[in-house]
Formats: structure tokens, C-alpha cells, sequence
């Protein structure tokens, strides 16, 4: 039986760190065999904490729970193994020797639901409305709310990349930036309302809005400041993506603790300032320094 975390939540949330005391000598081989079992008990437990609507699936790489109805809920599963295959390639990333076991993917059927379980794992305070989660806590997973297939998709490939990347220290801005780029890659469509963008982006910015951008409070912002901070982000990444093998290497060093500056430095030659100068034009942009203490969360 999993050890669970004693919290006023009717969801079980186990004491992952003293499950993963007993695992910390273990090859990847029976790494693997281990979170796999582990992550199969917690999703038991899990499926019937949320009641008899919903059902559970399981396939290589990932586990389902979904009130859907079956017909929809199978199409989630081999559009995710596909997507994965594609982000994994794209990214060049291999994940083999950091994610353990299979990633559990949650469908609620209901907002309230969804936010009834995120608030397990949220710090006290207001936040940002979102339409789906990415978890990096514990066994990672994610979240949503289902609406339609194709809002499905959309927030099955950018959680899904988060998933892919959780194992890097990435600024947040690299972070949600390449999870939008492959949300639109996978898909095919962009979502972004550019008219809404245009009507603040000439005003919004600032030396000190700026550093919301750097340290990731931006993407958890109430306001105008949370589109904006992910549009200039998916710009800045897209720009730096463009040149695939220098991304590539520095996807693989940049830190959230420097806002990722030395690795740009580093494969592009361009400090931050110099990055936004390029789309916003001249203007105090630099981060400034900083040390957090954990990464910034993803969304």
C-alpha cells in the first residue's frame, strides 16, 4: 500500500519521496519495473477515488483515466504515443534514463473537478484560470478538462511536453515557449489570439515586466501579463529554434536559476537583451540576478 500524504484532499496524493527512498539503488531496468508498479497502484487508487465514471486505460507509455465515453477516450491514447514519438524526435531528446514507468494522463469531466485536484498540489494564494496541468511533483502527470477532441489534442501535446522535458532545468520561458511550439506542430493550428496580443504588447512591457518573463511569474499572472508572457515566449523559442542543432544544445543547459543566459550565450552568442531587442526593439531587458531555489511551474 502506498504511503499517502495526510492533506485535506479526497484524492489520494502519495509520500513519493519516502517511495523513492527504496528505489534510489536500483538499475533502469527494475527502475523502470518499479514506478511502473508503484504508478499502477496509485492509479488504481486514484480511479476510484473519482468514482465509477471513469474508466482507466493503459498502453505503452501511458495510463488514461477518463469519464469519456470509450469511443473517445481510445482515441487519446495512440494520438498520445504518436505525439510523444514526434516530440521525442524533434527535440532530440532521450528520456530513457529519467522517466520511470508510464506517464498517468487525468481527463475530468468537469472544471470543478479539475480544479478540486490541482489544489492538491498548488500553493496557497490565487491562480491563473488554465485549461490543463502539467505536475511535476512527485510521479509526474497531468490534467485537464475535456471539451472537445480537438481542444484535446491541443492541451494533450503541450502537457505532453512538458512531461518530456521535465527532467531539465529549464527557464520557464524555454519551457512553456517549446510547449506551444510543439502544441502547434502537433496539430497543426495555432490558437493565439494576435489581436488581443497586439492591442497591449507596445505597452505592457517594461524593465520590470520583464523579469516576470525571466523568473516564470508571468505565466501565473491574472491579467494581460499571462498571454503576453506566453506569446513572447513562444516568439523568443521560435526564434532560437530556428537554428535546430544550437537549440538542441541548448535545451540541454539552460538553467532557471540564470534565466537560461549564459546557455544562450553560449550556442547563439546573444545575450537575453539582445534576444527580445530583436522583436520588442530597444529596451532594458536583461534579467536580473536571481537564484531560485526550484524551478518555476509549467502549465
Amino acid at each position: 500500500m502506498l504511503p499517502l500524504r495526510n492533506i485535506d484532499s479526497r484524492f489520494p496524493i502519495p509520500e513519493w519521496e519516502e517511495v523513492a527512498a527504496t528505489a534510489s539503488n536500483l538499475a533502469d531496468a527494475d527502475a523502470h519495473a518499479f514506478w511502473t508498479e508503484r504508478g499502477r497502484e496509485w492509479v488504481h487508487q486514484l480511479r476510484q477515488a473519482l468514482g465509477s465514471g471513469y474508466i482507466g486505460y493503459e498502453s505503452t507509455h501511458f495510463w488514461l483515466i477518463s469519464s469519456q465515453p470509450e469511443s473517445i477516450s481510445r482515441r487519446f491514447i495512440p494520438w498520445l504515443e504518436t505525439t510523444r514519438t514526434k516530440v521525442l524526435k524533434a527535440l532530440e531528446l532521450d528520456v530513457s534514463a529519467h522517466l520511470y514507468g508510464k506517464c498517468p494522463v487525468l481527463v475530468t469531466h468537469d472544471l470543478e473537478t479539475y480544479y478540486d485536484y490541482v489544489s492538491g498540489y498548488l500553493e496557497e494564494g490565487e491562480h491563473a484560470l488554465s485549461g490543463g496541468m502539467y505536475i511535476n511533483q512527485g510521479y509526474g502527470h497531468f490534467v485537464f478538462t475535456y471539451l472537445d477532441m480537438g481542444q484535446a489534442e491541443l492541451v494533450l501535446a503541450h502537457e505532453l511536453t512538458h512531461s518530456l522535458v521535465a527532467h531539465l532545468p529549464l527557464p520557464a520561458w524555454v519551457n512553456e515557449g517549446i510547449a506551444q511550439l510543439c502544441e502547434q506542430a502537433a496539430t497543426g493550428r495555432d490558437t493565439a489570439d494576435y489581436e488581443q496580443i497586439r492591442e497591449t504588447l507596445e505597452t505592457y512591457w517594461t524593465a520590470e515586466t520583464i523579469q516576470d518573463l525571466w523568473t516564470g511569474q508571468g505565466f501565473n499572472r491574472q491579467d494581460e501579463g499571462q498571454f503576453q508572457s506566453y506569446h513572447l515566449a513562444k516568439v523568443l523559442t521560435g526564434k532560437l529554434a530556428g537554428e535546430a542543432s544550437r537549440f538542441q544544445a541548448f535545451l540541454h543547459e539552460a538553467h532557471f536559476a540564470d534565466a537560461g543566459s549564459k546557455a544562450l550565450m553560449k550556442h547563439f552568442g546573444l545575450s537575453l537583451e539582445e534576444l527580445v531587442t530583436d522583436y520588442l526593439g530597444e529596451g532594458n531587458w536583461s534579467a536580473l540576478p536571481t537564484t531560485p531555489d526550484v524551478p518555476p511551474k509549467e502549465k
